[in-house]
């Protein structure tokens, strides 16, 4: 089993065609290695700018990549990735969360109208596997390279940050001290099935009758006492969700139930609050979001 971990450099360009901001792709970074971590090849090859022939100011004092240097060494977008296709091969693609894998659907979206990712055999979010690894995954805030590579003993100053080659090393240190083959299967997917993740747009379900709906989801208990609330009216669709009056039959307290049902690409979560009612707010429409 071999692996190639990918790093990506881009520039926020502004595409009068799609008449909106894309990361434009400057820089490919690669490194690929055996299960002993042998290295077995790097790839690295500027992109020439075609959206916008001008770096931002930010990317410039970042990469410390020039506009000159990307006119006379950088080759277009395209070839680029086809020669990256064939360092790939079919071995497994990491990546240091999507973002990259988003930006390539992004720039093959642009160029060839076509966002498929089909060159990847296998894939792995190496930032999901290392956080999960370490115990610090948190859904709302992403493990960086720099402090991942801190947590566990590497100074990642020895690398010179926001080049893709040299993030793609770092990316392969921090890997190596966190591989464990026995770990790995769980965090593999297939091209179609990232593809499918990452383009899945999550959405409400707004329709009580959706067999996806759990009417038992509908049931709360008073926050006071515990007695269950009994609806004073039919639950209605509101606000992305389902809204009603609820009441305790022993503190004689009235609330509004809210309950939100949300599809996601791996599956539904579901929202329940409860508020308590303001009389004048009884005597109207209640419209407070959740």
């Amino acid at each position: 089993m071999d692996f190639v971990i990918l790093d990506l450099e881009w520039n926020s360009s502004y595409s009068k065609k799609s008449k909106g901001f894309m990361s434009e792709i400057i820089e490919f970074g690669a490194i690929k290695f055996n299960e002993n971590f042998e290295e077995l090849g790097t790839f690295s090859m500027l992109v020439a700018p075609q959206v916008s022939k001008k770096l931002t100011g930010k990317v410039k004092e970042l990469t410390n990549i020039s506009n000159e240097e990307l006119a006379k060494g950088g080759a277009t977008y395209t070839s680029v990735l086809s020669k990256f296709k064939k360092f790939l091969g079919n071995d497994i693609l990491m990546t240091w969360g999507t973002c990259d894998i988003l930006a390539i659907m992004e720039n093959t979206n642009y160029y060839e109208k076509n966002d498929r990712i089909d060159f990847i055999s296998q894939y792995c979010d190496l930032q999901v596997y290392c956080a999960e690894v370490l115990g610090v995954y948190n859904v709302g805030r992403q493990l960086g390279l720099a402090p991942a590579a801190e947590l566990i003993g590497i100074n990642p100053t020895d690398y010179v940050a926001h080049r893709a080659l040299q993030d793609s090393m770092l990316s392969m240190r921090i890997f190596k001290t966190l591989y464990y083959p026995d770990k790995l299967p769980k965090y593999l997917e297939t091209a179609e099935h990232l593809h499918y993740r990452l383009t899945f747009k999550p959405y409400y379900i707004t329709d009580i009758n959706n067999p996806r709906v759990n009417k038992s989801e509908f049931n709360f208990n008073c926050g006071t006492c515990g007695t269950p609330l009994v609806p004073l009216e039919e639950w209605t669709a509101r606000n992305r969700g389902f809204t009603n009056i609820l009441m305790c039959p022993q503190c004689n307290l009235k609330m509004t139930g809210k309950v939100k049902f949300k599809i996601n690409y791996n599956g539904i979560s579901i929202k329940k609050k409860l508020i308590p009612l303001i009389e004048e707010e009884s005597e109207g429409e209640t419209s407070n979001e959740v």
